[in-house]
């Protein structure tokens, strides 16, 4: 799932093209006509538990492009007509969610491609109530097939568009006070970190301005916003530090990056470093799957009294497996926060109890889980839903131990 496996799909598909072009018509990829996702790679949740979205990468370019389809966590069901189109080898997805002056909420999906380094718009537009599925729009007619709208994205490998990295591998949304969105684009070729103000129009579409980007080293992984010092931070898969910046306007307005120490972390013997991030339940620690080594990591992002972050390694809790991807719900005794590492090489989840600073469960998979999502489901309560990244299907997983005290996987979604 590199930037450069991607590249060299394209490459492949490309030479395939010009291979049927040379004999007959300009030969074209089909759009995709299955009624799961295939090369699931992320997920973001809607704020009610009834609708988890999922894009898929298309990694294999067998079609011509990937698919952001909506689940009914409830039913355990695709929505047949909630789709949208986005550009090849996806990476990464985000729900911004916003109260409107009318009273009235915007959600729109925001889904980073690496095939043109690009950032997809997609709007959420609700259901006549409040049980019935939402539809996906950006920008194409009623019935129409193909990718979303340009006035949907930003970034792109065509001239004079937003320069916003190559290889956009992660995306973090940070929401400010004044109502205002930047997106935080990390690209992993080239190691640009871009914050983009997010122009939202009433269209659905979008557009951003960027003042300021930075360079801090390729190999970046993952990012998150800490809400509670506005600073953000950066996993780096080739270097043991958590990065850490802040974005604040200049009198003219531009937003200006700061960077700031971060966290120097663990180095062993591997050449691997971060990974997927997630932040406590309480936004005052951020959790780091790493793998040098195999672990678990606890840093302390919560203010000071001076209102800057302590930023501080807390904790290091050994893992079996090389993570993945990050999530946490608070289901462990008494409420408390309990960490799920996906595992993608050892086909596994870990369960990890910070508070007694050791793993309590590994749930044992079929088969390469990638992204990780917990959903509050109406009626079912707290759920782990699992991305099976080579074989296209979701696991749901109930996150109330069965009765041998241990989490079992509850129902496969194709």
């Amino acid at each position: 799932m590199s930037g450069i496996a991607g590249r060299l799909g394209l490459v492949l598909a490309t030479a395939v093209a010009s291979l049927f072009a040379g004999c007959a018509e300009e030969f074209v990829l089909p759009s995709d006509p299955s009624s799961g996702v295939r090369y699931p790679v992320a997920m973001a949740a809607d704020p009610s538990g009834r609708w988890l979205y999922v894009v898929g990468a298309n990694f294999d370019r067998s079609y011509h492009g990937g698919m952001v389809r909506v689940l009914d966590t409830e039913k355990g069901t695709w929505v047949a007509a909630a789709k949208a189109e986005v550009p090849s080898f996806a990476s990464a997805m985000v729900l911004d969610v916003q109260a409107l002056a009318d009273g009235s909420t915007r959600k729109t999906l925001l889904v980073a491609a690496r095939e043109d380094d690009s950032v997809t718009a997609i709007a959420v537009q609700p259901g006549a109530t409040a049980t019935d599925a939402p539809s996906l729009s950006c920008g194409l007619p009623d019935g129409a097939v193909g990718l979303c709208a340009a006035s949907h994205r930003i970034g792109g490998d065509e001239s004079g568009d937003l320069d916003i990295g190559e290889d956009p591998s992660a995306i973090a949304l940070e929401q400010r006070p004044d109502g205002s969105r930047i997106l935080h684009v990390v690209a992993t070729a080239d190691g640009q970190v871009t914050p983009v103000a997010l122009d939202f129009a009433e269209t659905g579409g979008v557009s951003g301005t960027i003042s300021d980007t930075i360079g801090l080293g390729s190999g970046l992984a993952a990012v998150l916003h800490a809400p509670l010092t506005g600073r953000t931070y950066i996993s780096d898969a080739r270097a043991n530090r958590l990065h850490a910046i802040g974005v604040t306007p200049d009198e003219a307005g531009d937003l200006q990056i700061q960077t700031f120490a971060g966290v120097t972390l663990p180095s062993a013997s591997s050449s691997e470093y971060g990974r997927g991030v997630a932040l406590s339940s309480d936004e005052g620690r951020l959790y780091l799957g790493y793998r040098n080594p195999n672990a678990l990591l606890v840093i302390d992002v919560a203010p000071t009294a001076s209102g800057e972050p302590h930023d501080t390694l807390a904790d290091v809790i050994g893992l079996g497996g090389r993570p993945a991807q990050v999530a946490v719900a608070p289901v462990g005794p008494g409420g408390r926060d309990l960490v799920f590492v996906s595992c993608h090489g050892t086909d596994d989840i870990w369960v990890v109890d910070p508070a007694l600073r050791r793993v309590v469960d590994v749930i044992r998979l079929p088969h390469s889980p990638y992204a990780i999502a917990v959903v509050d489901v109406p009626g079912k309560g707290m759920q782990l839903f699992a991305a099976l990244f080579s074989t296209h299907r979701l696991l749901r997983i109930p996150l109330a131990a069965g009765a041998s005290g241990r989490y079992e996987v509850a129902e496969t979604i194709e």
